[in-house]
């Protein structure tokens, strides 16, 4: 069986605005409050977002863009077993992807104020949406 490769632009909706410039320990991002800076042509998109208390960012880990792997050591721990990259929260991942459930702290304009964002200053941000929108029934509420 031989699998499609599809191909398609993504463009970024908003950057990281963050204390943190390099790649860190996720422990240091737990209470750490950042901002997303929404850009202009998107900030239309907001209008609801206030009072969501948290939101599922979607990032791009764009220092690890051509450093894709398969198999890791969970948090780089070389004495830690292999693992398939799928299996883990590594950055180093085939579409360099990734996720991160935050505590909406405030909206002011067209900037997010977040708790617990896992992404370094400057990260591009694809996606934001209420972690709310996981419970199938969201939509109903």
């Amino acid at each position: 069986m031989t699998s499609k490769i599809y191909s398609w632009n993504i463009r970024p909706i908003g950057k990281v605005i963050s204390s943190i410039k390099e790649p860190a320990s996720t422990e240091l991002f737990y209470n750490l409050r950042s901002t997303i800076e929404i850009y202009p042509e998107f900030e239309e998109g907001l209008l609801g977002l206030q009072g969501k208390d948290e939101v599922l960012v979607i990032f791009l880990f764009h220092l690890n863009i051509d450093n894709a792997h398969l198999l890791v050591h969970p948090r780089g721990d070389i004495s830690a077993p292999l693992r398939g990259v799928f299996a883990t929260c590594s950055p180093a991942r085939p579409n360099g992807l990734g996720t991160s459930r935050c505590r909406l702290v405030a909206l002011d304009g067209p900037k997010i104020h977040l708790l617990g964002l896992e992404a370094i200053d400057g990260t591009p941000v694809i996606d934001v949406k209420p972690f709310s929108c996981l419970d199938p029934r969201y939509d109903l509420l």
